[in-house]
């Protein structure tokens, strides 16, 4: 298995949506919110956004963008496509964006975190997360939930 991580091009959009797809085929309210044309919008407008290719397919993704955190970087959307969760590809993802970050002389990144998702917020903590105190509400059509921040020092 070949792994590469690189920056994401316009090109990857169709592969990202797939991606994003079948990580949210169970939330589809969520995917609704991202919206069809999200994956070109994510790179067009991100600070930073990069994927990771397993034997040159698109298996996660990763989106940054500038955020109210002074100096700061908010991951917008995090994800490694289903079966190759568990493998190392986020661990390496993430890793890679935070570097990124840095480079662009980003001091703080921050993520959103449905409350509900222990599995997201333990990877998180092991990465050296922490949660802030920041929560908000988010409206579901469903149902409502909350988020917590959590943030890290880069």
């Amino acid at each position: 298995m070949i792994l590469n991580i690189k920056t994401a091009v316009k090109s990857q959009a169709d592969d990202i949506a797939k991606v994003l797809a079948s990580c949210l085929a169970a939330d589809s309210e969520k995917m609704k919110s991202y919206g069809s044309d999200f994956p070109r919008e994510c790179i067009r407008n991100s600070l930073l956004a990069a994927t990771i290719t397993c034997d040159k397919i698109v298996r996660g993704v990763c989106v940054c963008e500038v955020s109210p955190v002074p100096d700061g970087c908010e991951i917008t959307a995090l994800y490694i496509e289903d079966g190759f969760r568990g493998m190392g590809l986020g661990r390496k993802l993430l890793a890679h964006s935070l570097r990124e970050m840095r480079a662009h002389r980003m001091k703080t990144a921050i993520i959103w975190v449905d409350e509900r998702s222990l599995r997201v917020a333990a990877f998180l903590k092991r990465f050296g997360f922490q949660q802030d105190g920041k929560s908000r509400r988010m409206l579901g059509i469903n149902e409502d939930y909350n988020e917590l921040r959590y943030r890290i020092d880069i």
